[in-house]
């Protein structure tokens, strides 16, 4: 699942379209909660009962919010990268090198998905940092999500669920604020640069 977390991130950094860079974040979720699902004493109605909102929340609900507001007011296809292509890849390999450079370090060389962990982070803010689409930044807010459950797996499998799911929430409500300033932008640029935000007063 590690490799599938890799190129599914590799492709949201890479891509510029956004129905390739949702189906990419569906994969890298739905990879993410494959290794983070319920084991053991938390695998009981509550832990799975958790999960099961967690998954809901992440793979349903922060796609379609996107989705809708994509259909809703027509908003253009392209993510709008602010380098080019082979930027983009070096990218990729610079925090593929990086979270193997950080998954050594003491603190996290004991943990087997350590790399995966700190290059699911990097990935989730390269997002944001190479796209000027206000829609890019948001896919980035839900990898971003994700990272955090997979961080929790991995780092601290015995953390409560509940935890987890209010880590999840946050990041929802944070996509969400996002969607409603991508709705006021749209009045100034239907391309939602993020660019256009200058022109925001009030």
């Amino acid at each position: 699942m590690s490799t599938v977390i890799i190129l599914a991130g590799a492709v949201l950094v890479i891509d510029s379209r956004l129905r390739s860079a949702l189906v990419a974040y569906v994969v890298f979720t739905l990879s993410i909660l494959w290794i983070s699902h319920p084991q053991g004493p938390q695998a009981n109605a509550m832990g799975i009962t958790l999960f099961a909102l967690l998954a809901f929340i992440k793979v349903v609900v922060g796609p379609a919010a996107v989705l809708w507001l994509r259909m809703r007011y027509r908003v253009p296809d392209d993510l709008v990268p602010s380098f080019n292509l082979g930027v983009r890849i070096g990218v990729v390999a610079v925090a593929l090198f990086l979270a193997r450079y950080f998954s050594h370090a003491p603190a996290f060389s004991d943990a087997a998905g350590a790399t995966t962990v700190f290059y699911a982070f990097f990935a989730s803010i390269c997002i944001v940092i190479l796209h000027r689409n206000l829609l890019a930044h948001v896919v980035g807010l839900l990898a971003l999500g994700s990272a955090v459950t997979l961080a929790a797996a991995v780092f601290a499998p015995s953390l409560p669920g509940a935890i987890e799911l209010a880590d999840t929430f946050d990041a929802v409500f944070a996509t969400f604020i996002a969607i409603a300033v991508a709705r006021a932008v749209i009045q100034h640029d239907p391309h939602l640069d993020m660019r256009s935000l200058r022109g925001l007063r009030g």
